[in-house]
C-alpha cells in the first residue's frame, strides 16, 4: 500500500531548515521532510522566504513524495524516526 500524503499539512521548520510533511501508512502517521537545500537544488535558485519554499515543494511534490516513500519502505529513517529527502537522494 502506498503512503497517503496529507496535502495541506506542511510546516516549514526554520531552525532545522526542513519542510515537514505528513503521511499515513494505513493508520500509522509517518513524519517526512525535505531539506531547504534539496528544494533549492531542484529549483536551481536560492529560496529566500517561506512562500518560495512552499511553491518549490508544490512544483516538485511528486518526486519528493516518491523519494520519501522509497526511503520509508527501505527503513531509512533519521534521528527521531523521520524520513528526510536530502540532495543526495535526488536522481542524477
Amino acid at each position: 500500500m502506498a503512503l497517503t500524503f496529507e496535502p495541506e499539512r506542511i510546516v516549514y521548520d526554520t531552525e532545522e531548515e526542513l519542510l515537514r510533511l505528513f503521511a499515513t501508512d494505513d493508520v500509522l502517521l509517518i513524519r517526512c521532510a525535505v531539506s531547504k537545500a534539496t528544494l533549492a537544488a531542484l529549483e536551481g535558485s536560492a529560496l529566500t522566504d517561506h512562500d518560495a519554499i512552499v511553491i518549490a515543494y508544490h512544483r516538485n511534490r511528486e518526486l519528493i513524495r516518491d523519494i520519501a516513500e522509497r526511503k520509508y519502505r527501505a527503513h531509512q529513517f533519521e534521528t527521531g524516526g523521520i524520513v528526510v529527502v536530502r540532495i543526495q537522494d535526488l536522481p542524477m
